[in-house]
């Protein structure tokens, strides 16, 4: 049986008592009407922060919380066994943790809950390297003021899978993450057979930096889209999982699958996005040093862009392969 993909923290608590969040844009792309691949003027690829380490705080995320006393949870570090956990505030360590054996604990009982409209930092470190996030705890105005959209949405007659992503539309727009996520999964993980659920929580995760996770998803959603022999939600997923990968610096999968995308898109006689995929193979090419397939595949995506008169687009591409002068 193929196994479900779950978040790795799955708590039960209500708008009041607790929710992680951090604020992001949405950008879900719509099997009949997909959003651009690459912006205009810019790269295509998931961008990197610089100073990314392997430890990556999964909750709680950058942004607000609602929970005072939240879970804290984040990636291991491969052969670690023990962490050190701080919480800080204004730079000044507030409780500290030492020799931590789990990637996943409650908020201490022993120390203050949170306080609102004060910046806080949690910290993770293990072996010379270290993960945070930053947040504040948000008010009971802004709780209410979703419960108030949550049960507007309730109330209507929707399925399950697109009350699930209008109540992930909602946590969004309020900076809550967290609960978007365990929406978006939870439909998952009830047999959900949309093609946006999958593409939503695959998008939430990579904005979360946590690439790994984002790539158990896309999966998922290449073996539904395969199954039902839909090449828009294959392009989509595949789309999605390039991004992952070169957030992992995998590249060579990378561009297996940007090349399968770019001969679906092709299928499709998809005019916008095809350069746009050639223009992603182009930057990963250019990532892994391969400068000659990098200048094909710009040049492939120059011819596309303009075919159909996307000017600004071609000084784009014309930017990318002045740099391989």
């Amino acid at each position: 049986m193929k196994p479900k993909v779950l978040f790795p923290l799955i708590v039960a608590f209500s708008l009041t008592t607790g929710i992680e969040s951090i604020v992001w844009q949405r950008a879900i792309a719509d099997t009949q009407n997909p959003k651009p691949i690459c912006p205009e003027n810019g790269p295509c690829r998931f961008p990197r922060r610089s100073g990314l380490t392997e430890i990556r705080v999964i909750t709680p995320p950058r942004g607000s919380l609602l929970n005072p006393q939240p879970t804290l949870s984040w990636t291991p570090l491969a052969d670690t066994q023990e962490y050190t956990v701080r919480l800080l505030r204004s730079g000044e360590t507030v409780w500290e943790l030492p020799n931590v054996r789990d990637t996943e604990i409650p908020y201490p009982a022993n120390q203050s809950p949170l306080t609102p409209g004060i910046n806080y930092e949690l910290m993770v470190e293990a072996d010379g390297k270290a993960g945070k996030s930053m947040f504040r705890l948000m008010t009971p105005s802004q709780a209410e003021s979703v419960m108030v959209e949550v049960e507007e949405i309730r109330q209507q007659n929707l399925s399950t899978d697109e009350m699930a992503l209008q109540l992930a539309q909602v946590y969004e727009d309020y900076d809550l993450m967290t609960l978007a996520i365990q929406t978006l999964t939870e439909a998952i993980d009830t047999n959900s057979q949309n093609l946006e659920v999958y593409q939503s929580l695959g998008n939430l995760y990579n904005r979360l930096e946590l690439p790994g996770l984002a790539e158990l998803v896309y999966q998922e959603s290449l073996d539904l889209a395969s199954s039902r022999q839909d090449i828009a939600g294959l392009a989509q997923a595949q789309i999605g999982l390039a991004r992952s990968f070169v957030a992992q610096e995998k590249l060579p999968q990378a561009v297996e699958v940007l090349t399968a995308a770019y001969s679906n898109y092709q299928q499709l006689n998809n005019a916008e996005l095809t350069p746009q995929v050639a223009q992603f193979l182009g930057e990963v090419y250019e990532m892994d040093n391969n400068y000659e397939e990098a200048r094909r595949w710009y040049q492939e995506a120059k011819a596309g862009y303009e075919a159909i008169g996307a000017e600004q687009r071609v000084e784009t591409v014309e930017k990318a392969m002045q740099r391989l002068n």
